[in-house]
C-alpha cells in the first residue's frame, strides 16, 4: 500500500494566490460598466493583490529573504485595505485615506523587524495582522449586509470571519508552538488548512461581491422603473388636467360671450334710444337735463364691460394674437368713435408717418388707444387739449402711437407703478384701475410696448408696435 504524498505548502500558495488573480479579472470583467467603477476598482486592485502577495510568498525560497518578505507584506496589507475601502464605500461614507495607509506602515515595518529578532515572532505578528485585517473585513462587510439589507454582503462578511477563526486557531497553534523551528511552523496541517480557507474565502467572498452588485443594479433598476411609472402617471393626470382646463376655458369663453352679446345688447339699444331722443327733440323743446348725464352713464358702463371683458378673456392669455394689416385711419376713426361725442373736439390728430397700414391686432389696438384717449381726457385739465401723434421709428422698425395731455402729470410716486392693475390717479374719477393696465397688456401681446413719462406740464404715453414680425397666429 503506498504511502500518502506529503502537502506541498508553496504549490498551494501558487495555486490560491493564481485564484485571487483570476477572480479579480473575472469581477472587474463583469462589473465593468454594471456598478460604481471606483468600488470595484478597489475591491479587485485589493483582491489581486492579496494573489500576488501568496506568489511572492511561495516563492520566497528562491528570493532573498528580507526582500521577500517586506514585499509580500505590502502587497498583502494593502490588498486588505483596499478590500476594506472599497466595502466602506459601498456605504457611502468617507474613505479614511491616511488612518489606511498608516496601519499598513505599521503592518508591513513591524514584520520585518519581529523577523530580525526571530523568525518565530515574523509568523507570530504576521498571524495577528491579517486575523484584524480579515475581522476588519468581517465587521465592514456584516455593516454594509446590515445598511443595504444584502444577504450577498453578509456572504462576504461570512467568508473573512470563517478566515478569521482559522487565523486564530493557528495563532494558538503557533503560540503554543514557539519552540518548533520555522520550518516546522510552516509545513504543519493547520498551515495547509489555513490556505484551503483562503482559497474557498477567495471564491466565496468575490462571489459575493459581484452577488452585491447585482443585488444593487437591480434595486436601481426598480427604482428606475418606479420613477418612470411615476412620471408617466404625472404626465397623464397634467394631461387630463389640462384637456379638463382647455374644456373649462372653452366653456368660459362661450359664457362671456353670451353675457357680452346679453349685456351689451341692452346697452347699445338704450344708448340708440337716448340718442334718437335727443335727436328728435333738439329745438323742439328745451333741454332735458337728466338725457345727456344718462347717455355719459351708459357709455361709462359700456366702456367699463369692455375693459372688463377684455381682462377676462384675451388680457390673461399668453398665446399672440395674429398681426394684420390695418389701415391706420380707419382705426384712429373707430377709435375717436368710441369716445364721448362731448369729448371728440379735444383730441388732435398729428400724422408725422406716411405710412398708411401697419401689423396689429386691430382690435387690441382699438382698446389700448381708447384707454389711454379716455384717461387722457380724463386727468388733463378740462379743455385742454390731447394730442394723438402717428410717427414711424427706424431702430426698431415700428409705428408709433403717442399720446401727449397738458394735465397736472404723474404724481412721482405713482408713475412706476401706473401700468399695474388696480392702480388709479385719483379717487374722484370714475373706474375700476383697469385702463392702463389692459393698455400694456395689449402692446405685450403684439410684441410691443407701453411707456410714459410725465411731469408738471402734463403726461405722454407712447405705444409701440414692433414691424416685420411673422404672424403671430
Amino acid at each position: 500500500m503506498l504511502a500518502p504524498l506529503p502537502l506541498d505548502v508553496a504549490t498551494t500558495w501558487v495555486l490560491v494566490g493564481l485564484i485571487h488573480l483570476g477572480l479579480a479579472a473575472a469581477v472587474w470583467t463583469v462589473l465593468t460598466g454594471r456598478h460604481d467603477r471606483r468600488s470595484t476598482l478597489l475591491w479587485c486592485a485589493g483582491s489581486a493583490m492579496a494573489g500576488v502577495m501568496m506568489l511572492v510568498y511561495a516563492a520566497r525560497g528562491a528570493l532573498p529573504h528580507l526582500p521577500a518578505i517586506v514585499a509580500a507584506n505590502i502587497f498583502g496589507y494593502a490588498g486588505f485595505a483596499l478590500r476594506w475601502a472599497a466595502l466602506h464605500r459601498e456605504r457611502e461614507r468617507p474613505l479614511p485615506w491616511g488612518m489606511l495607509a498608516a496601519l499598513v506602515t505599521l503592518a508591513c515595518t513591524a514584520v520585518p523587524l519581529l523577523d530580525a529578532v526571530d523568525p518565530r515572532w515574523r509568523v507570530l505578528g504576521n498571524l495577528a495582522f491579517n486575523t484584524l485585517a480579515s475581522l476588519a473585513l468581517w465587521h465592514e462587510a456584516r455593516a454594509l449586509s446590515r445598511a443595504r439589507a444584502s444577504r450577498s454582503a453578509a456572504m462576504v462578511g461570512w467568508a473573512y470571519g470563517v478566515v478569521a477563526l482559522l487565523l486564530l486557531a493557528r495563532l494558538a497553534a503557533v503560540f503554543s508552538g514557539l519552540g518548533a523551528s520555522p520550518s516546522q511552523l510552516a509545513t504543519a496541517f493547520d498551515t495547509e488548512l489555513l490556505l484551503l480557507a483562503w482559497m474557498l474565502t477567495a471564491l466565496w467572498a468575490n462571489l459575493g461581491y459581484v452577488g452585491f452588485a447585482i443585488e444593487m443594479a437591480e434595486r436601481r433598476a426598480r427604482l428606475r422603473g418606479a420613477q418612470l411609472a411615476e412620471v408617466t402617471e404625472q404626465r397623464e393626470l397634467a394631461e387630463q388636467q389640462a384637456q379638463a382646463l382647455r374644456a373649462l376655458s372653452d366653456e368660459r369663453q362661450e359664457l362671456l360671450r353670451v353675457i357680452s352679446h346679453e349685456v351689451r345688447q341692452p346697452l347699445h339699444n338704450a344708448q340708440a334710444v337716448l340718442q334718437g331722443v335727443a335727436d328728435a327733440m333738439h329745438g323742439a323743446v328745451p333741454a332735458v337735463p337728466g338725457l345727456d348725464r344718462a347717455r355719459r352713464v351708459l357709455r361709462e358702463i359700456t366702456r367699463s364691460l369692455d375693459n372688463t371683458l377684455a381682462v377676462s378673456t384675451r388680457m390673461i392669455e399668453d398665446r399672440a394674437p395674429p398681426l394684420r394689416d390695418t389701415d391706420l385711419d380707419m382705426l384712429v376713426g373707430l377709435v375717436l368713435g368710441d369716445l364721448p361725442e362731448e369729448e371728440r373736439p379735444r383730441v388732435r390728430l398729428q400724422r408725422d408717418s406716411a405710412v398708411r397700414t401697419a401689423a396689429m391686432d386691430v382690435g387690441l389696438m382699438r382698446l389700448a388707444l381708447r384707454n389711454v384717449l379716455a384717461n387722457a381726457l380724463a386727468y388733463a385739465t378740462p379743455g385742454t387739449p390731447v394730442t394723438l401723434r402717428i410717427v414711424d421709428s427706424e431702430e426698431p422698425l415700428a409705428v408709433v402711437f403717442e399720446v401727449a395731455d397738458e394735465g397736472p402729470g404723474i404724481a412721482p410716486a405713482l408713475l412706476p407703478r401706473v401700468f399695474e392693475r388696480g392702480v388709479r390717479g385719483r379717487h374722484d374719477v370714475h373706474g375700476q384701475g383697469l385702463g392702463l393696465f389692459i393698455v400694456r397688456r395689449a402692446l405685450q401681446l403684439q410684441g410691443g410696448t407701453a411707456e410714459v413719462r410725465s411731469d408738471a406740464g402734463g403726461s405722454v404715453f407712447t405705444l409701440t408696435v414692433p414691424q416685420g414680425q411673422e404672424d403671430g397666429g
